[in-house]
């Protein structure tokens, strides 16, 4: 297995750089790469960028890489309080940004998508509404998220117990 390139470099952060600067320069490079946007042209670099962002968001990861290619210590720049926000939420909320506008329904205030209604996010990603429908912190709006998943489905009637349900047409009857 080859050695991993530098992932300070692949993510252009310096060696000082907190985990949300490091998260801030992934998610800002993943979506210049992303094969999912540009196709295979994006794979390898997203790979490259997915193993640094690997190595530097987990702290022992992070110290183990510095201790193995002599990189300074850099005390008291990662610890546990960079692994939170203000509101001692993870890093991670909010990170898709502002929403786009344009809101309809409950508003996130968890993940990735916080600050974003759940109209906003099915027109944007609706796989993360299929994910986030069976997760524990969305059990209040399990049914807002279905109607968003299949609109048809609330308007569909119910069959109607004895029409059309088991009945068999028999000739001369």
């Amino acid at each position: 297995m080859t050695e991993p390139r530098d992932p300070y470099e692949v993510l252009g952060v310096p060696r000082t750089a907190t985990t949300s600067q490091i998260r801030a320069a992934y998610v800002r490079q993943a979506w210049r790469a992303h094969p999912d946007l540009h196709g295979e042209d994006g794979a390898e670099a997203m790979e490259a960028l997915n193993e640094a962002w690997g190595i530097l968001k987990d702290a022992a990861r992070r110290q183990a890489w510095d201790a193995a290619h002599h990189v300074p210590s850099v005390n008291g720049v990662l610890g546990v309080d960079d692994l939170t926000d203000a509101q001692g939420r993870p890093f991670w909320t909010g990170a898709m940004g502002r929403p786009p506008g344009r809101s309809s329904g409950t508003v996130l205030d968890f993940g990735i998508y916080a600050g974003w209604s759940l109209g906003e996010i099915s027109r944007r990603d609706r796989g993360y509404l299929v994910w986030l429908r069976d997760r524990p912190e969305a059990v209040a709006i399990q049914q807002e998220i279905e109607r968003l998943l299949d609109p048809d489905a609330e308007k569909a009637p119910a069959p109607r117990r004895g029409v059309g349900v088991g009945l068999r047409w028999r000739p001369g009857r």
